[in-house]
């Protein structure tokens, strides 16, 4: 059985509240959350399913609820990063003064502040999943 991309990015699209993200086309919306998909695929190691195995609807494996929840969560990180960076960059563009008189420097501490939550959200889901999928029956191959 096979998990469609819908139920992964669902499960991301109700982590976030992005009025951009609200203003996109469904095609556009789409290809974006692929695109958020496609940047956190590569950073679930560990997980006990082949994600590569997939086509244009979704995944060719049928994703556990932990899994799916995982990749979610990269999901989160990975739409933080251009905030986070367009910030770092105005900041750098701007002095100091300048940066917090638009308040934007309030706003930055937040996301990294909300980035560096998910990551940790991520490493605490990712130790879990590799315990909870860790048994002694592998070791029984021999």
């Amino acid at each position: 059985m096979a998990t469609p991309y819908t139920i992964v990015t669902t499960s991301f699209l109700n982590k976030i509240s992005d009025a951009y993200l609200i203003t996109m086309s469904d095609e556009e919306l789409g290809i974006q959350l692929l695109k958020f998909l496609n940047s956190a695929v590569p950073k679930f190691k560990k997980c006990k399913k082949d994600l590569s195995l997939r086509d244009a609807s979704g995944f060719s494996k049928d994703l556990t609820d932990e899994e799916i929840e995982i990749l979610a969560n990269l999901m989160v990180v990975e739409w933080l990063r251009p905030q986070v960076n367009h910030l770092e960059l105005l900041k750098q563009a701007l002095n100091s003064r300048d940066f917090h008189m638009f308040s934007q420097s309030q706003h930055l501490k937040e996301l990294q502040a909300l980035r560096k939550d998910a990551r940790q959200e991520i490493s605490k889901l990712l130790v879990d999943y590799s315990y909870n999928n860790n048994s002694l029956d592998d070791l029984d191959d021999d």
